[in-house]
């Protein structure tokens, strides 16, 4: 039998050459992904819808999972920590995918209706009777009351007694808006001595 020699100069100088093919690949992988880091930042832990989540909703385990995604790619007021979200109220829609911020989550011990109303407004209860029943949390009306026009003296028998009011609740045939507190005194006023309907924006 005979054995085939290997010479050892050719030999070694593959092996050199494919080393050196294999360190310059890596190496310009590196480079690329140095470079990715340099553009999109390092990355950071960061909450994410893990399924759509209604308004006035309160958070729960299974709706937020943590991501880890480039600085550049998470939004100012981004939520880190779950612990920071389970168990509050949702005071805008989230959908699926969308990362979490603290703007999203009304304050702590906030819940229901209370917590999901605008800063400075009031919660108030009208009666919409059948009409109640197409309308929704986040939809924005506008509250007019009607006097008899009798009493009105030539003037305009029906008129806003409120502007731009969220919806923050459904209950039978009767809604909660948030309004400011002199609206909220017109409105209470044209509940107990008018009529009272409600015109989405």
């Amino acid at each position: 039998m005979r054995l085939l020699s290997r010479s050892p100069v050719p030999y070694w100088l593959a092996v050199a050459a494919v080393a050196l093919v294999t360190a310059l690949a890596v190496s310009e992988a590196m480079g690329r992904a140095h470079a990715e880091a340099a553009r999109y930042g390092s990355a950071r832990t960061v909450l994410v819808a893990a399924r759509d989540v209604a308004l006035g909703d309160e958070v729960g385990a299974g709706d937020v999972v943590v991501r880890r995604l480039p600085a550049a790619l998470v939004p100012q007021g981004a939520v880190g920590d779950p612990a920071e979200a389970h168990g509050r109220t949702v005071v805008v829609p989230l959908f699926a995918g969308e990362p979490v911020l603290r703007r999203h989550l009304a304050p702590w011990g906030r819940r229901g209706v209370a917590a999901l109303l605008p800063p400075g407004t009031r919660g108030i209860t009208v009666p919409a009777g059948a009409a109640a029943g197409r309308l929704s949390r986040g939809d924005t009306v506008d509250v007019l009351a009607t006097f008899d026009p009798a009493a009105a003296q030539g003037q305009e028998p029906t008129f806003a007694v409120a502007t731009a009011a969220p919806i923050v609740d459904v209950r039978g045939e009767s809604v909660t808006v948030a309004v400011d507190p002199d609206e909220a005194k017109r409105v209470a006023f044209a509940i107990t001595h008018g009529a009272v309907t409600l015109a989405v924006r």
